[in-house]
């Protein structure tokens, strides 16, 4: 069961207020200088006790549902270190929508050397629904959208890193609860051996098993990859296989075949450069009717990083690499095309 406790930090939010729930005790973010609500707290799931920060912009109106991105950071960085180096506070600031940071649990803050402040994505439970850490995060999501003013018809999920891996095992156990999605400098479904190496899960089975995860919930899960020729942790292979495997269970959910109707081939790319920075890729993915279904960005000389963020907080540009583009924007840009399909395709082939 899921209990939380949580307190607002910072100015009043023109939104509706938290309800406070029983639990553990609370904790303050140091994320109160945007001028909306910064709430933070722990939650329990299954006798584990996570953390999160949840975002309520000020420009919130009330009586209006809005958005709500679901922002899982990577190993070795926490969600309040994810909030400064993605900039999205901003962004749902301008846009109006909510953004909930989940983090790990007690446990995986003290976790040494790499898997610190990881999620266990190499625990294979974690990728069914109902289990290990993706179920907490989706348990979280919808306690969110019950403190908040949140469209369920249109809960996004945005992953980096290890947390790409947590997008993929929750669009696969919960294409009902997430509309869109966004993978990071990371890998697709059950793919986690492809860290380092390049290569781990062949494409096809890691789409037949995500469909199969999905099971009568089957559904295109639209899907925006962002990865680069020069990162050593997760190489640009794996996240072209995160592309790949969600058109093909999209496939499969719409005809039972994997390559079709969803062309895995793009249907546009275009050759950009960030001023002053990386050279990248945005290859675009349409399906019937010329909707669109995926998109993929590939820049080219970026490390293992968030790419872009504010531009005016030197203090955490460790987190991220201002010579890219700007990944919470594009983000943002993406998933904010669809909202839930009342059929097998997204709204936007309707």
């Amino acid at each position: 069961m899921l209990a939380v406790a949580c307190m607002a930090v910072g100015p009043a939010s023109a939104g509706a207020a938290p309800a406070a729930h029983a639990g553990a005790s609370a904790h303050t973010s140091g994320a109160a200088a945007d001028p909306g609500r910064t709430i933070a707290g722990r939650y329990k799931f299954h006798h584990r006790t996570y953390r999160f920060i949840e975002y309520v912009p000020r420009s919130l109106r009330p009586g209006r549902r809005v958005p709500l991105v679901v922002m899982v950071h990577g190993a070795q960085t926490t969600a309040e270190q994810e909030i400064h180096a993605t900039g999205f506070n901003r962004i749902a600031e301008r846009e109006g929508f909510v953004v909930l940071y989940p983090d790990v649990d007690d446990v995986g803050r003290i976790a040494p050397g790499p898997i610190n402040q990881s999620w266990l994505f190499y625990d294979p439970l974690t990728y069914f629904r109902g289990y290990g850490d993706a179920a907490a995060i989706a348990s979280l999501t919808r306690d969110t959208m019950t403190r908040a003013p949140i469209d369920p018809r249109r809960v996004y999920v945005v992953g980096v890193s290890a947390g790409g891996l947590m997008q993929s095992a929750l669009t696969a156990s919960y294409p009902d609860l997430y509309t869109a999605a966004v993978n990071v400098e990371s890998a697709g479904y059950m793919d986690a051996f492809c860290f380092t190496t390049g290569t781990g899960l062949p494409v096809e089975l890691s789409a037949q098993l995500a469909f199969a995860e999905m099971g009568p919930r089957a559904r295109v899960v639209p899907t925006m990859v962002i990865t680069s020729d020069a990162d050593l942790a997760f190489p640009h292979q794996c996240g072209e296989k995160a592309l790949e495997q969600a058109l093909r269970t999209g496939d499969l959910a719409l005809s039972g075949h994997q390559n079709a109707p969803l062309a895995l081939t793009p249907a546009s790319i275009s050759h950009q450069r960030e001023p002053g920075g990386y050279r990248y890729d945005v290859s675009t993915y349409r399906g019937p009717g010329g909707c669109l279904v995926a998109e993929k960005w590939l820049i080219h000389g970026m490390p293992h990083k968030w790419p872009g963020g504010p531009t005016d907080d030197t203090k955490w540009a460790g987190y991220a690499d201002r010579k890219a583009p700007n990944g919470a924007q594009g983000a943002w840009d993406f998933v904010r095309q669809f909202t839930m399909p009342t059929t097998r395709l997204p709204a936007a082939c309707s």
